[in-house]
C-alpha cells in the first residue's frame, strides 16, 4: 500500500503541497485531477522521490519511501516507473534500444550505454512491444516515430523496470485524441492485468471517469475530493476546476480524446 501521511511540499515561502494524505491499495487505478498549478505533478515527482517533501513521510508496503538514501532509493526509483508528457526517450536509437533502457536500474548506467543485455530481456522487450502493438517499430529510431507512438514506446520501457507502482504525469497532455485514447487504454491495460498500482495526472474529468477506479481532487495544493469516479458531482467539480458559470462550463472540461472514445472513427487500431 502506497501511504501519503500529512505531506507538504515548499519551494522557499510557497507552499505547493499542503497537509496531503490518502492511502492506495495495492493495483489501484488512480486519477489526481485538478487545474493546472494544483500540485498533481509536484505529488508524483515526490512519490519517486525527483523531489524531497518538505513535511509528512511517504510510505510503500512499510517502507519509509521519504526517508531513503543512497542505495536504497535508487532501488525505490528502480521500482517505481515514471511516464512522463514529453516521452523522455532518447531519438537517435531505436526503440527497442530505448525500451531496454527500463533496465538501467537492475543493471547500471554503463552497461547499459554499451546495450548489455541478456537475450532474455530482449525478448522481454519485444514482448512488450508487442503488447502495444509496436513490435514492428522495434529497429526504427524512435524519433521517426508519432506522438502517441512514442509514448507507447515509454510505456513499454516503464514495463521493463518491472515496476510495482506506475506512475504518469499528463501523459496525453500532447497527444491528439485517437492516440490518447489509447495510451490510456494501455495504462489501463497493465493495472488490470498486472496488478501494478497505476497514479496518472490527468486535466481531462471525462478520462479520469472513464479509466480509473478512484479520483483525488486537488486545487491549490490541498485534497478537496477522493472517492470513485460517481460521486463527483457538479458542486465537486465546480470546485476542482474553479468554475463558477454553469453546467455548460463544467462540461467544457471534455476533451477531444473522449469525444473520439465515445465514437472513434474507422482507422487502424494503432498510429
Amino acid at each position: 500500500m502506497l501511504r501519503v501521511g500529512n505531506v507538504s511540499k515548499s519551494y522557499g515561502k510557497s507552499r505547493v503541497i499542503r497537509d496531503l494524505s490518502f492511502d492506495v491499495p495495492e493495483g489501484q487505478m488512480v486519477g489526481v485531477i485538478g487545474r493546472s498549478g494544483a500540485g498533481k505533478s509536484t505529488l508524483l515527482r515526490m512519490v519517486n522521490r525527483l523531489t524531497d517533501v518538505s513535511g509528512g513521510r511517504i510510505d510503500f508496503g512499510g517502507q519509509p519511501v521519504s526517508r531513503l538514501k543512497g542505495k536504497a532509493l535508487r532501488k525505490w526509483r528502480g521500482q517505481t516507473a515514471m511516464i512522463f508528457q514529453q516521452f523522455n526517450l532518447i531519438p537517435r536509437l531505436d526503440v527497442i534500444t530505448n525500451v531496454l533502457m527500463g533496465r538501467i536500474a537492475h543493471h547500471g548506467t554503463v552497461p547499459s550505454m554499451f546495450k548489455l543485455f541478456s537475450r532474455e530481456e530482449k525478448a522481454q522487450a519485444i514482448q512488450a512491444l508487442e503488447q502495444l502493438d509496436l513490435a514492428d517499430k522495434a529497429l526504427q529510431r524512435a524519433g521517426n516515430l508519432s506522438g502517441g507512438q512514442q509514448q507507447r514506446v515509454a510505456i513499454a520501457r516503464a514495463m521493463m523496470q518491472s515496476p510495482r507502482i506506475m506512475l504518469a504525469d499528463e501523459p496525453i497532455a500532447s497527444l491528439d485524441p485517437r492516440s490518447a485514447a489509447m495510451v490510456m487504454d494501455a495504462l489501463k491495460e497493465i493495472n488490470q492485468s498486472r496488478g501494478i498500482t497505476v497514479m496518472c495526472n490527468l486535466h481531462s474529468l471525462e478520462t479520469a471517469r472513464q479509466y480509473c477506479d478512484r479520483v483525488i481532487g486537488m486545487l491549490h495544493g490541498e485534497k478537496v475530493f477522493d472517492g470513485p469516479p460517481s460521486q463527483l458531482d457538479h458542486d465537486t467539480v465546480q470546485r476542482i476546476y474553479g468554475v463558477n458559470d454553469n453546467e455548460k462550463a463544467v462540461d467544457e472540461t471534455v476533451t477531444s480524446a473522449e469525444v473520439w472514445s465515445r465514437n472513434p472513427p474507422s482507422a487502424p487500431a494503432y498510429a
